[in-house]
């Protein structure tokens, strides 16, 4: 008989047991550590007391593990992982831990959902919509070996040591992704790398860097120059890069400019 309840009690790593079961034949591969999988629910703000899961004789068969924070002035669960180990499917799991889930959200005052899909996913998309999920915006993922362009021009570029958000903001054109979000970095500042790129000492663009996966995970600026100039950084840096949940056209039309490869996309849900 399942059962099901939050996950406050459970350890992490039979979530990230189950977690990896359930993704076993999946087509992107898993990262196999649990500490990985710790650290991304913490940027993720998981909250474990409403996190839940759907337990068959104390084994741990179906889960969803969710974030919960503000965002737009909105109390916002983020669903930051869910799984059904593959004995298990075709059960609408999915569905019956969200139905489960609600009352225990509205009694937290959460008023907005929300979850990052993969485009290919389409069982998954099936799912939530299911449950009262729509498609709100796609993120895509680029990648690219770095091929060397000439520059003319000058601007200055440093590192620092902790993100200046205030003036970020100034040239932000868009929604990152929950994980990348201001309040998602500043869970784990030290795992990220901040780089300002100025002319004339005017700020003209930043971008943020993860040390751990190899990507950026934030990237902005002010015009062509600006953007121009932080590539030449970026192939004076890197040899090999990837660039996670872009949504803004301009971006999408610079990256496409340097021949940047679009590999992978994620669709956005919302539910209310």
């Amino acid at each position: 008989m399942l059962i099901l309840k939050s996950l406050e009690n459970t350890k992490i790593e039979i979530i990230t047991e189950a977690l990896l079961e359930s993704f076993s034949d999946y087509f992107v591969p898993m990262r196999q550590s649990i500490i990985f999988w710790e650290e991304y629910w913490k940027r993720n703000r998981v909250r474990y007391d409403l996190s839940f899961g759907a337990f068959e004789n104390g084994q741990l068969v179906g889960f969803i593990v969710n974030g919960i924070d503000y965002r737009d002035g909105s109390l916002v669960a983020f669903n930051a992982g869910t799984g059904v180990i593959p004995t298990y499917r075709g059960q609408k799991l999915v569905k019956q831990l969200y139905n489960f889930a609600f009352p225990f959200f509205k009694k937290n005052g959460i008023e907005n959902f929300a979850l990052e899909v993969i485009t290919q996913n389409i069982k998954a998309i099936k799912a939530y919509q299911s449950v009262g999920f729509k498609i709100d915006k796609l993120y895509q993922g680029f990648c690219s070996c770095i091929p060397k362009v000439a520059f003319v021009g000058n601007y200055a570029a440093k590192e620092v040591e902790r993100a200046n958000w205030a003036i970020y903001q100034l040239l932000i054109k868009e929604n990152y992704s929950w994980e990348f979000t201001k309040a998602g970095i500043e869970v784990s500042p030290m795992t990220f790398r901040y780089f300002e790129i100025f002319h004339h000492d005017e700020f003209i663009a930043y971008y943020i860097y993860n040390s751990i996966s190899d990507t950026i995970v934030q990237f902005e600026a002010k015009g062509k120059y600006a953007y121009d100039a932080m590539y030449d950084h970026w192939q004076k840096n890197f040899d090999y890069l990837r660039i996670l949940n872009v949504q803004h056209p301009e971006k999408i039309n610079f990256l496409k400019q340097y021949n940047f490869e679009n590999y992978i996309n994620a669709f956005a849900h919302v539910a209310n």
